[in-house]
């Protein structure tokens, strides 16, 4: 039985969003050289994380085709945030900043397993929402599993409020 999903919006105009990143770890955008380690990443994390096992082809599959379009050379900068841990890269966040896009959110913020539960996850949904303000978005909307740890602990900070949610992101064809 598949899971709903719930959505998250933000109003970044209103919002003040400091990024707490815990010592010895640096919350950046991602660089054209990033690619294929977010990729990688992202992959490795969801695999990890036992809420998204039922649909993990699906999930793999689209968060290919968020990597391509948030790297997509007609972009200045790639819209994609990372947070390093020295030279690795440990969690990521790939995001679409089309104002009308039903999810700004693509991955939401991804985080390696061993390195979960510090915070990051929170510095990260910061930092994207930062990037996203920055790329002019009035409103930040976000997609995730019900019962997923997103949901649960993440989307719910930094003045979120549930919206109705008629869409499986993962349906949503590649533009």
């Amino acid at each position: 039985l598949m899971q709903p999903w719930l959505c998250f919006e933000w109003d970044t105009m209103s919002a003040d969003y400091s990024v707490p990143a815990p010592a010895s770890l640096a919350i950046r955008p991602a660089n054209r050289e990033d690619e294929e380690v977010v990729g990688k990443v992202l992959r490795t994390a969801f695999s990890m994380d036992s809420s998204w096992g039922d649909i993990s082809r699906r999930l793999d599959e689209s968060m290919e085709r968020f990597v391509e379009e948030a790297f997509d050379k007609s972009r200045e900068t790639p819209s994609c945030v990372v947070a390093q841990h020295g030279s690795r890269i440990i969690g990521v966040s790939v995001m679409d900043a089309d104002p009308d896009s039903l999810n700004h959110l693509s991955s939401g913020p991804m985080i390696l397993h061993e390195y979960r539960n510090r915070g990051l996850g929170s510095a990260l949904l910061a930092a994207s929402l930062n990037f996203l303000r920055a790329e002019g978005l009035a409103k930040v909307r976000g997609v995730t599993r019900a019962n997923s740890t997103p949901a649960r602990f993440i989307y719910t900070k930094f003045g979120s409020h549930q919206v109705s949610c008629a869409i499986d992101p993962l349906q949503v064809a590649a533009r």
